[in-house]
């Protein structure tokens, strides 16, 4: 059961107005019992909308599913505004495995300052790769985060790659009301491949009106001005495609959350599996998945005073490594990530799967941290 975050948000905050919120350290209590590796792979929850683009032949079809998905991504911020994941450390990593559809997931935590997190999934008919790239500042009364990265999807079967990123989110209710979060501005999905392109619009809420999560998506074939295709509905909850004035046809729908999700932090049911370690699996895992980290698992089990402990000692470990590094004038490397140019992302920079993760698994040929 979450444990209460009797902390005053607004203190910790009010002397940091208009800094990077990465660089201010929070309350054990302010956190979910997940990281932000974990919090990149709960993303993926509808993958399987990947899935079905890949197996259509109509790419206004496909476009449909990869804007779908896109969307189904912010979906789980909408109840989750109150905390925030743990912050891995540096070489951290994270794994999803589903033998049955074929998916598979990997994120690493690529860089300390600033943090960034990186990950690869794929499944029989798409892959997928993103970073955690972008800033968080507070401005008085709301939080602001912006992705500075892309997200890249291919469909295999078509040889699509589309990329977008991912709109501004806006957390408001600091001071008073309720928490909320706000997703602003458009997102472009763009497919390099056939040059379709879909623009979907978050529509803002006022200062006294609330948007109800509303988005519409505009979708255009080639080069064209035309818009062939509107989908409508709420990125919280549902999108449907307007077929005619008096039809429309449902493309995603959330799952509903548990009936008892308020007291285990708002976790939909996907979220609820991120930290099981299976006897028959954890023998699969390198010693830097998240699910070996002690204090995660004693403030996951309740026990909060314990994990501010073990949490002060890792990162405390962390910065002894990192002291050593600065000495020997060494550099920190990832695994299984690199930085390549990437003229897609605003920065000009992404990170990328280096690949060699799953062979490693597959002969126990993880090396220790």
């Amino acid at each position: 059961e979450a444990c209460k975050a009797n902390v005053g948000l607004l203190s910790i905050l009010r002397k940091n107005v208009g800094k990077d919120l990465s660089s201010i350290a929070m309350p054990l209590v302010m956190n979910e019992p997940i990281n932000a590796l974990q919090a990149l792979c709960e993303e993926m929850a509808y993958n399987s909308l990947l899935q079905k683009a890949n197996a259509l032949d109509d790419s206004l079809d496909r476009m449909m599913h990869v804007a779908a998905f896109a969307i189904s991504t912010l979906s789980i911020k909408k109840y989750r505004a109150e905390r925030k994941p743990f912050n891995p450390l540096l070489g951290e990593t994270y794994e999803m495995v589903e033998p049955l559809t074929g998916f598979r997931f990997v994120s690493e935590k690529v860089s300390h300052h600033p943090a960034i997190m990186a990950c690869y999934a794929d499944a029989p008919g798409f892959c997928m790769w993103q970073d955690s790239s972008g800033k968080s500042k507070f401005w008085g009364k709301s939080i602001e985060l912006v992705q500075t990265s892309n997200v890249h999807v291919k469909l295999l079967a078509h040889d699509d790659h589309f990329t977008y990123c991912k709109p501004s989110a806006l957390i408001r209710g600091l001071i008073s009301g309720d928490r909320t979060v706000d997703f602003t501005g458009e997102m472009t999905i763009t497919n390099h491949t056939t040059g379709d392109r879909c623009d979907v619009v978050f529509k803002e809420a006022g200062m006294f009106t609330s948007s109800n999560d509303a988005v519409e998506c505009r979708i255009y074939r080639g080069g064209s001005r035309t818009v062939e295709r509107v989908l409508r509905g709420s990125w919280s909850s549902q999108l449907s495609y307007e077929k005619s004035p008096t039809h429309s046809e449902t493309v995603w729908t959330a799952v509903s959350l548990p009936p008892t999700a308020a007291l285990y932090y708002n976790f939909g049911y996907f979220t609820m599996r991120l930290n099981e370690l299976l006897s028959n699996t954890s023998s699969d895992l390198p010693r830097t998945d998240t699910r070996f980290r002690p204090d995660q698992r004693a403030y996951e089990e309740g026990r909060v005073d314990e994990a501010e402990v073990l949490k002060n000692e890792l990162e405390e470990a962390q910065r002894a490594r990192k002291r050593e590094r600065d000495e020997a004038g060494s550099e920190w490397k990832p695994q299984w990530f690199v930085e390549k140019d990437d003229k897609d992302s605003l920065s000009g920079r992404a990170w990328t799967y280096s690949g060699g993760y799953w062979d490693a698994r597959a002969k126990h040929a993880f090396s220790e941290p």
